[in-house]
């Protein structure tokens, strides 16, 4: 009983999956859930769960095994099955249900048809492939952001981009944009701005409520020029001692330190906030000093001036000459709201240089940590996404790299060659000594061979065997791979014994042939033939040892008379000139 408890537990392991993707058991047709998968965005992370529900037998025969062999996913994306421990091979007569998760971040959008190919072994059949497909479509990464103050659509991507704006804040009075770029607005609802250098832009934006401006006016310093002595109560014989009051509405609100014995130019720095609502007078005054015991009377008021928000240098205040500076810091009115977002601009790879090598049929590209994809007369590959790709066609093929933010590059397009082994031209017999090419797919250049060399002009798939020997014929594509067919030999037969009974002369001729037959060769007509085996002319022989044929109309170049009747064919070559 332990024993068997102990082999019941060991089966339940071997039948139980690691938690890598989620099993839809609501499913209970065989098949592939979902046939379309959700749709991703390039630079975002995807991730899928797809369920299996496998049959367990056809036509009779039990499947015993499927194993998932791959899954053509779009550049960035990679799978794995939820018994990857047993290199996804799976069991539908002790589970029928397995997943596959798929995951990472989708680098290039596009629509694709993913191939999921699966090898199924029945008992009495083994290595029996399926594919099937699930749609899958990856969208351009339209990065959308929103805070406080306003939404972007598109703000981030491969160089240029460009970037929507949307105002969260309607209906205020005014607005402030800096979008980073050098470019800024007041608008509510901004045009949407390009953005063409990599980098990261920062967008501030400010919203008001209100529109008040506020004006700070400050007296910054006063400077008493000129002082006189005549009329102003002071003795000449004694230094000024110079200070100034300054009132706002008639009332004293500074007066300043007195500079003793010191004539003008006299300055004090000061820091004064003024309303410029009020009004304000600067008055001049010079300090009597006690002499020894003498007191010079009270101080002396030399004059007013009325202050200017605008300043003044020079003016007069009664028998003084001033200059004084007044401030105006402007204090724009408070945002109600102030929000900052960053737009990302994103380079692109270096360009990657490709090369075709022949002896291996490969192509390839230098690793520069990038991730990669290889394309066939401008298709992508499926799983060709190695820095080197074997190709099994030939055609134009060109690799794309793709850094981590999905930006592109695009190499120059290269031609590889592939000379297929399995193409193998043959040669059949057909009727009236006709060779055929056979074996040869469309598009193929043909040329026949006779023992070993190339025969002028003979490029159709059939030709005319009329002389013994060794016959070949090669094809060529368009990318000049050459296959050659085994060596057709042709014999001479009886008949063709009897061509020493027979003469053809002058052989070059202008035209003009004689052809004399012996008493032993009972023929009763002769052919002209070209070399694509068509029958030209025939003359009768009724019995005549000598014949002579005029040929003057046909074409320079070789053709073949051939003599035949009661059972026998003889064959000889000559040339037109």
């Amino acid at each position: 009983m332990k024993l068997l408890l102990t082999m019941f537990m060991a089966f339940i392991a071997s039948a139980s999956f690691t938690q890598i993707c989620t099993i839809d058991y609501t499913q209970t047709q065989v098949g592939i859930y979902p046939d379309t998968l959700p749709v991703g965005y390039v630079g975002q992370p995807y991730s899928a769960d797809v369920t299996f529900k496998m049959p367990t037998d056809t036509m009779g025969y039990n499947f015993t095994n499927f194993k998932i062999l791959s899954v053509s996913l779009p550049v960035g994306l990679n799978w794995q099955c939820n018994n990857s421990s047993n290199n996804c091979n799976y069991n539908p007569q002790v589970n029928q249900y397995g997943c596959v998760h798929i995951g990472g971040t989708p680098l290039l959008p596009g629509q694709y048809n993913v191939d999921v190919t699966v090898i199924a072994d029945l008992t009495v059949l083994q290595g029996y492939p399926f594919t099937f497909q699930i749609y899958l479509e990856i969208l351009p990464n339209n990065t959308s952001t929103t805070n406080d103050g306003f939404s972007m659509v598109g703000a981030s991507g491969c160089s240029p981009i460009t970037v929507s704006f949307a105002n969260n804040n309607p209906g205020l009075l005014a607005y402030e944009w800096n979008f980073g770029n050098g470019n800024t607005s007041t608008v509510e609802n901004p045009v949407p701005q390009v953005y063409t250098t990599p980098g990261d832009y920062i967008v501030q934006y400010k919203a008001f409520d209100n529109l008040n401006v506020v004006n700070v006016y400050t007296l910054t310093n006063l400077s008493i020029l000129s002082m006189s002595n005549y009329g102003g109560g002071f003795p000449s014989f004694e230094t000024a001692d110079p200070y100034f009051k300054l009132k706002e509405n008639g009332t004293v609100i500074y007066q300043s330190t007195i500079i003793q014995d010191q004539n003008p130019p006299v300055s004090w720095p000061v820091s004064i906030v003024l309303n410029p609502a009020n009004t304000y007078v600067f008055e001049i005054w010079e300090a009597d000093e006690t002499v020894g015991e003498v007191l010079f009377g009270a101080d002396d008021y030399m004059g007013n001036h009325t202050l200017s928000l605008n300043g003044c240098s020079g003016c007069t205040a009664g028998t003084s000459s001033i200059s004084y500076t007044v401030t105006n810091q402007v204090i724009n009115p408070t945002p109600l709201v102030v929000s900052q977002d960053t737009i990302h601009v994103y380079g692109y790879p270096s360009t990657p240089n490709i090369a075709f090598d022949s002896p291996t049929s490969t192509v390839s590209t230098i690793d520069q940590g990038y991730n990669y994809q290889w394309y066939f007369n401008g298709s992508p590959i499926a799983n060709a996404t190695n820095t080197s790709y074997v190709v099994n066609q030939s055609g134009i093929y060109h690799v794309i790299a793709i850094n981590n933010n999905g930006c592109v590059s695009f190499s120059d397009t290269i031609t590889g060659v592939y000379c297929d082994p399995a193409i193998a031209p043959g040669i059949a017999m057909g009727g009236n000594n006709l060779l055929i090419a056979t074996n040869v797919p469309n598009s193929y250049n043909i040329q026949w061979l006779f023992n070993n060399f190339p025969i002028n002009g003979q490029t159709n798939d059939t030709i005319a065997a009329l002389l013994q020997g060794q016959y070949s014929v090669e094809i060529t594509d368009a990318f000049g791979c050459v296959h050659s067919s085994s060596m057709y030999t042709v014999s001479a037969s009886l008949d063709e014994m009897q061509a020493n009974h027979w003469s053809v002369y002058p052989n070059p001729s202008n035209g003009d042939i004689n052809v004399t037959l012996s008493n032993q060769l009972t023929a009763s007509n002769i052919t002209l033939v070209d070399l694509y085996g068509h029958e030209l002319k025939t003359w009768e022989i009724d019995g005549q040892s000598k014949i002579q044929l005029d040929l003057k109309d046909q074409n320079a170049g070789i053709y073949f008379l051939r003599i035949s009747g009661q059972g026998i064919q003889s064959t000889k070559r000559i040339i037109i000139r």
